[in-house]
């Protein structure tokens, strides 16, 4: 039987995804977070380029002045979530000495 489970592949899945049981469920999420940091980090600078090219061509309308410091207000809320997501992170794998997105699980006894 064991050597029946070595011989099926699965191609839609890629070789770094861990096997172990238990070990699954925590690399997805530590995948999930890191690829919301990701398309996090690059939407901050998007909607606060949008947002400062909208102020400097409101030609001094007062209504498209505070659209645009609504998205760059927005943006700089969004980047302040995301530092402090990596900061409590970082805070976390500090204390307990673990890697939360790396995670490592014991063997079964």
């Amino acid at each position: 039987m064991l050597l029946a489970q070595n011989e099926i592949i699965n191609k839609a899945i890629s070789g770094s995804v861990p096997t172990d049981p238990g070990k699954g469920l925590a690399f997805y999420i530590a995948a999930l977070w890191q690829t919301v940091v990701t398309v996090g980090g690059i939407a901050f600078i998007i909607y606060l380029v949008w947002g400062g090219i909208e102020y400097l061509t409101s030609g001094g309308d007062k209504g498209r002045i505070d659209d645009a410091q609504k998205k760059i207000t927005s943006s700089v809320i969004g980047i302040v979530i995301l530092i402090s997501s990596y900061a409590i992170t970082y805070f976390i794998q500090q204390v307990f000495k673990i890697n939360i997105l790396k995670p490592v699980f014991p063997s079964a006894l």
